[in-house]
């Protein structure tokens, strides 16, 4: 990811992504070896600051960093107009690092103020393979069946701990995730849309967060928690996605507004599922989901490929549309050892690939590697973890 940034570009470079994530830590590494300035907006004793008082903020860094060329504002959303600000320093030359933890926000005022001039690098918490290199383990061998083992015992670890760093440098998890769950809702989101409804807000919040993986009810929500109209329920789902803690998926459709108005929930990272208090041995199959989404998430972004469901017959977990045309169907079970559900995993498969005419055909399990053919399709199984570290195109 640090090799995404350019720092001696005269493009913004701006790191995007849910907080402790790790934004300022590879804003912080990509910048060793050139002397840099540092500012954190999230600071407390920073709040009310105005654009008119970036001057003072400016010359103070002076005075602490002597002269230099290259800065890091954190957390650059807190602060009105901040694009005012970037836009007169890049104009003296300046070479600047932005992070942000709100998408619509700062993706509206680079869009508006900064065309052209900006690079974005959206972060996750850790994928499995970076949970893997944080733990100093191999990720290119998985050959013997020590190997396979071992691997595959790690991957249950990364299901119950997710890949926020601090947990896995200690952190209490139950402890750490409710209060970064709190602190986003109350920081990012209460503060800043000036919700008045805030019991009504958290149960939303706790539902839709409780409820990944499950297809989003517009009506349904508003009714539930009395919120009085779709578009207020609209509202509190966009607020979620703004500050990343949940993704939406559209169902795939070529008539654009059925795909708008059907859409699943998934986390931004797995951990988050205790926040409803949800058991874990009770909800492997949609951790194991939400998994393969995060990875769809990255790799289509990479490839600038559009990540979908389907359901039509059958329902197919992730639909992967490329060049005006499907490319791939995905389905997520945790075992295909049970032959009927084998059986219905592969009749959803086969029947949208007829429909659609798509040939490359997946699913993905916690324990089996196999090949099937059917109806002239051929349908590879493989397990999570050997899906997770092939190469951005397997």
């Amino acid at each position: 990811m640090e090799k995404q940034l350019s720092i001696d570009s005269r493009l913004v470079q701006v790191i995007t992504g849910v907080r402790r994530s790790g934004k300022s830590t590879l804003a912080h590494h990509a910048l060793r070896g050139v002397h840099y300035a540092y500012i954190n907006f999230d600071d407390e004793r920073l709040a009310g600051l105005v654009t008119k008082d970036l001057d003072l903020v400016l010359e103070s860094l002076y005075t602490v960093y002597g002269d230099f060329s290259y800065l890091l504002l954190d957390e650059i959303q807190n602060v009105d107009h901040w694009h005012l600000f970037v836009n007169r320093l890049l104009r003296t030359g300046m070479h600047l690092v932005l992070t942000g933890s709100n998408s619509k926000l700062l993706s509206s005022e680079l869009a508006t103020h900064l065309t052209g001039r900006y690079r974005q690098i959206e972060l996750l918490p850790f994928s499995f393979r970076e949970f893997l290199e944080f733990k100093g383990k191999n990720t290119s061998s998985f050959t013997t069946a020590k190997e396979k083992g071992l691997i595959g015992n790690l991957f249950g670890e990364y299901m119950q701990s997710g890949g926020f760093p601090d947990v896995l440098l200690g952190e209490q998890q139950s402890f750490y995730i409710k209060n970064l769950f709190e602190a986003i809702v109350t920081r990012d989101i209460f503060y800043r849309h000036k919700i008045r409804q805030i019991r009504a807000f958290r149960e939303t919040a706790s539902f839709v967060t409780s409820n990944f993986t499950s297809p989003l009810s517009f009506n349904r929500l508003s009714h539930l928690f009395s919120l009085g109209s779709e578009n207020t329920a609209k509202n509190y789902i966009s607020y979620l996605e703004e500050a990343f803690l949940i993704f939406t998926l559209q169902k795939f459709s070529f008539k654009n507004q059925e795909g708008v108005r059907n859409r699943k929930v998934y986390l931004v990272d797995t951990s988050f599922s205790t926040v409803g208090g949800l058991i874990f041995s009770e909800n492997a199959g949609r951790i194991l989901e939400n998994i393969v989404f995060l990875e769809l998430y990255r790799r289509c972004g990479l490839s600038y490929s559009e990540l979908f469901f389907y359901k039509n017959n059958y329902e197919v977990d992730f639909l992967v549309f490329s060049n005006r045309k499907v490319v791939e169907l995905i389905q997520v079970c945790t075992s295909v050892r049970d032959e009927r559900v084998f059986r219905r995993e592969v009749r959803a498969l086969v029947s949208a690939a007829m429909r659609l005419d798509v040939r490359r055909l997946t699913i993905i399990t916690l324990d089996q590697k196999t090949e099937v053919v059917k109806e002239d399709r051929s349908i590879r199984v493989l397990p999570v973890w050997e899906w997770l570290l092939r190469a951005n195109t397997g």
